[in-house]
């Protein structure tokens, strides 16, 4: 078994360790890759994290971040967050490489739930690392999603998204993991 795969599972065995007390959990898939994440609601901030990994590029992710979040009166149409990431990425390189990757990203999300459709929403995330805040081998890195959501009961979403990671190294190598659309499901506790 190779190192990103063990990766993989120490990770999401963490993962499932720390949602016990999540606010929201989820995970998505496609046949070459596999993406979970979490989401700690603390009243007016979140702690978040999550890990993926993909078969095809032979790498794996991980972050941790912090997000400020607001939502129209606790119930409203519309939820946002904005906060910063912590990345490490472990990407088998051109060059036989296998090294760990780190990134200190800011970005954001929101969601908007239909009044007239009110189980369907749109949800979207974007995060950027520019060069200053890339390190080890890294020269920036940025990643994105986009998510139409049906809720099917009052805790859980289903949803179909389309995302990319994308990893720029120092030599321009270039990694794009997580591309394409996937399937997937959010629990809140």
């Amino acid at each position: 078994m190779n190192l990103n795969v063990k990766a993989v599972f120490l990770a999401f065995g963490l993962l499932g360790s720390s949602i016990a007390g999540a606010s929201t959990a989820g995970v998505n898939l496609t046949n070459e890759t596999v993406q979970g994440d979490f989401n700690l609601d603390m009243g007016s901030f979140g702690v978040n994290g999550g890990v993926s990994h993909d078969k095809d590029e032979d790498t794996s992710t991980g972050y941790i971040g912090l997000s400020v979040e607001d939502s129209e009166g606790g119930n409203g149409p519309l939820q946002v967050g904005i906060g910063v990431r912590l990345y490490a990425m472990d990407a088998e390189l051109e060059n036989d490489e296998n090294e760990i990757s780190l990134a200190l990203s800011l970005g954001g999300w929101y969601r908007y739930t239909l009044q007239q459709a009110n189980r369907l929403s749109v949800y979207g995330s974007v995060y950027y690392s520019p060069e200053i805040l890339s390190f080890t081998n890294l020269d920036h890195m940025y990643t994105y999603d986009f998510r139409l959501e049906y809720m099917t009961m009052r805790n859980a979403r289903a949803y179909i998204k389309y995302g990319n990671t994308v990893i720029i190294y120092d030599d321009n190598t270039r990694k794009e993991t997580n591309k394409g659309f996937s399937i997937g499901a959010n629990v809140d506790f």
